[in-house]
Parts: structure tokens; C-alpha cells; sequence
């Protein structure tokens, strides 16, 4: 029975402790990665409002049933059924800034206190820190580096480097010229295969760690007819770009609000730039940091200007969402999310103990019995020393 109860323990104390350990995450969230479960290879799938029939998005991204996708009118769909290549959704409540998760702006999420008369005194650890929020830093990288555009480069994969990389480079050029320092990061990652997002996170962590990068993006393009991505936005014809947020990982609410934040300025600016944000499973490489995000640039059947076009208007809404004008940090909801999150851990650890103490006492009638004289003779000595206070007032 010991025995048994020392397995219990054992597994209670470590699972929890594996629930946020960022290895645990990794090993674990990346599932649809390492089985190449992030994107079809035969076609797409089209998702369809079971409602009217209509055509609500075209993706090249495996859709499962849970697949949740805002598209460019805030409507937002959930995946209920699977049939061949339609994936049967249901419109849920509209989206609004009342239906916001956790999270919020970089220049918000990292701004540090002000100290007034000791702002001189700071130590180059809190300047580095402030330098950092004035001037975050952009990461651009690409986990499909081959991908292409047929009409643009001939073929839709480059294994030395597809137009994707033309358009990041742009999408980088553009944020350099608003004074947004970025690294752009131009390994392929090939094949095209399920190991592309273990090798690019090497690269999403160099980006992280060696250039400090706060925002990362991983530019893509998606695999479906053009004219899914079609539209024209200032009177230019542009390819749409959709947002992609990894719906298995820690950081899925952060991120989620990142990709909201980005389409509230976008169809300020630009309306119709932003095709949607599909929250798709996976991890993408999203739990390494709260503020990284997927972008689908238009698909492989549209022209690589028309994208680069796109990432152009895309700085623009970078760079006030880094300026700190985007919506506010939801204070009340990231507090009981980090609540919730305490709690899981406060009651994990009391079991832990109570399994404990079940095991050093050797059965359950036994752990009664020395639970109830063990606070028999606490609140006795408790009593005995309330009474010697009382006596000591007295003779006072």
C-alpha cells in the first residue's frame, strides 16, 4: 500500500511542476508539429457557416473540429464537424473589445514604473530595460523558408530561399525605415517537412536570446486558389494577410490579444488588409514568448509584389501597435488568469502533502487519529498560553 501511495505522490508532485516548465511545454504543445499536422499537402480545407452555406475561409492549415477563425468582420466561427475537405462550422457571438483575453500592447506590457527624482540613480540593468520598452525590437523569421509565389518565382518552393524570404525582407525594410530596430533572419528551415518548426525555434530562440527580439513573426504564405487572398485596400491591389495564433500553448491568450490588437489598428488604417486570425492547433513556437504571431501573406497562386505590398501596410500597423496606441492591458482579466493559475498550484501542493502525510501515518484511521491529537495539543497549549497572559494582566 506504501508503495502505491509513494507512486501517487511522486506523480502528484511532478506533474504539476511539469505544467510550467517551459521544456515540458515544448515537448508536449508541439505534438501537431512533430507529426506534421500543421498543414495540408493535398489541397485545403474550406470552411463553411453550417448556417446559410457560406463560404467563411479557405486555408491550407489543417482545420480540426474546436478550430476557431474571427474573420475580417469580427464574426467568429468554431470547426464543429469534419467532412472530406469542408470543415462545417457555427457562428458564435461577435467579436468585441469586451470579448478580449488577457494581454495587450508591448510597449504596455513592458513599461517600468516611474521613479521621479530617482529616475538619475537607475542602474544600467533598469536603463537596458528602458532602452528596450522606447525601442523594442522586431524578429522576422520564416519556419517554410522555400515557400514561393508562382507567378512571381516561377515554381511555389525554393528549397535555397523562396519569394517568402523577398517578402520578410520587405516587411523588415519597412519597419527599419519607421526607426523599429529589426533582425531578419533568412534560413530556410528546408524540407518542408515535420521537423521545419523544431528547426526554426532554434532560430525564434536565437532571436529571443541573442537579439533580443520582444515581437517575433514568422512569415508565411498559405496554399489556396488566388483569389482567397485577393483584395484591394487604398485603392492598390494587395494580397490579405491572415493571422495565425498557436491554439496549444501557455501564451494562447497573450498572443491572441496581439493578433486582436493588430487587426483593430489594421482595419482602422487599412480596412480589409487583414483576412482574419485563425486560432489553430499547435504550438508554432508561440510559447517561447507572449508577443509571437504567424502571419499567412497571401498564397502561393498570388504575385509576390502584391505581398510585399501588404507588409508594407503591415509596418505601419507594427509600428503604432509598438507605439503603445493600441487597446489597453485587460488589468482585471490578467489578474484572474494569474489567480487561476495560483490556485492550481496552491491545491496541487496540498494534496502532494496530505498524500504525504496519509503515507508516513500508514493508513487513513491512523492519520485521523494523529491529526486529531496533534491539534488537540496545539489549541492546548494555545489555551494554556492565553490564560498565562490573562494571569500576567492581572497581577499587573
Amino acid at each position: 500500500m506504501r508503495a502505491v501511495l509513494s507512486w501517487v505522490l511522486l506523480g502528484m508532485m511532478v506533474i504539476p511542476l511539469g505544467w510550467f516548465t517551459p521544456a515540458a511545454f515544448a515537448q508536449e504543445l508541439n505534438f501537431f508539429d512533430l507529426h506534421n499536422l500543421t498543414e495540408r499537402e493535398d489541397g485545403y480545407f474550406s470552411m463553411v457557416n453550417r448556417d446559410d452555406n457560406a463560404l467563411v475561409l479557405r486555408t491550407a492549415r489543417i482545420l480540426h473540429v474546436g478550430t476557431e477563425f474571427i474573420d475580417r468582420d469580427n464574426r467568429r466561427f468554431r470547426v464543429t464537424a469534419i467532412e472530406g475537405d469542408i470543415a462545417w462550422a457555427e457562428q458564435l457571438e461577435k467579436e468585441g473589445p469586451e470579448a478580449a483575453p488577457a494581454g495587450g500592447t508591448l510597449a504596455e506590457a513592458s513599461e517600468l514604473p516611474v521613479q521621479g527624482d530617482q529616475q538619475q540613480d537607475m542602474d544600467e540593468k533598469d536603463k537596458e530595460k528602458k532602452d528596450k520598452k522606447d525601442n523594442p525590437k522586431v524578429g522576422i523569421y520564416h519556419s517554410h523558408g522555400a515557400e514561393s509565389y508562382v507567378p512571381s518565382d516561377g515554381t511555389d518552393s525554393i528549397d535555397q530561399g523562396g519569394g517568402i524570404i523577398d517578402v520578410g525582407g520587405t516587411l523588415a525594410e519597412s519597419l527599419e525605415k519607421k526607426g523599429i530596430e529589426t533582425e531578419h533572419e533568412t534560413e530556410t528551415h528546408v524540407p518542408h517537412d515535420a521537423g521545419a518548426y523544431q528547426r526554426s525555434r532554434r532560430t525564434a530562440e536565437k532571436l529571443l536570446t541573442e537579439k533580443d527580439a520582444d515581437l517575433l513573426l514568422d512569415v508565411h504564405r498559405d496554399a489556396v486558389p488566388a483569389e482567397n487572398y485577393e483584395e484591394e485596400v487604398n485603392g492598390e491591389e494587395v494580397t490579405q494577410i491572415m493571422l495565425v495564433v498557436g491554439a496549444e500553448n501557455q501564451n494562447f491568450e497573450a498572443n491572441m490579444q496581439l493578433a486582436r490588437d493588430l487587426k483593430e489598428i489594421a482595419d482602422q488604417k487599412y480596412p480589409g488588409l487583414i483576412k482574419g486570425i485563425l486560432a489553430a492547433p499547435g504550438s508554432y513556437n508561440q510559447d517561447l514568448s507572449s508577443h509571437a504571431i504567424l502571419i499567412e501573406v497571401g498564397a502561393h497562386e498570388n504575385s509576390k509584389e502584391e505581398a510585399q505590398k501588404a507588409v508594407e501596410l503591415f509596418a505601419d500597423t507594427v509600428d503604432e501597435y509598438l507605439s503603445g496606441e493600441a487597446a489597453p492591458v485587460r488589468e482585471e482579466r490578467s489578474s484572474r488568469t494569474a489567480g487561476s493559475t495560483a490556485l492550481m498550484v496552491v491545491v496541487a501542493v496540498l494534496a502532494a502533502v496530505f498524500v504525504y502525510l496519509l503515507i508516513a501515518a500508514g493508513s487513513w484511521a491512523e492519520l485521523k487519529r494523529k491529526t486529531a491529537a496533534f491539534f488537540r495539543r496545539e489549541f492546548a497549549d494555545l489555551r494554556q498560553r492565553v490564560g498565562q497572559r490573562r494571569d500576567d494582566d492581572d497581577n499587573r
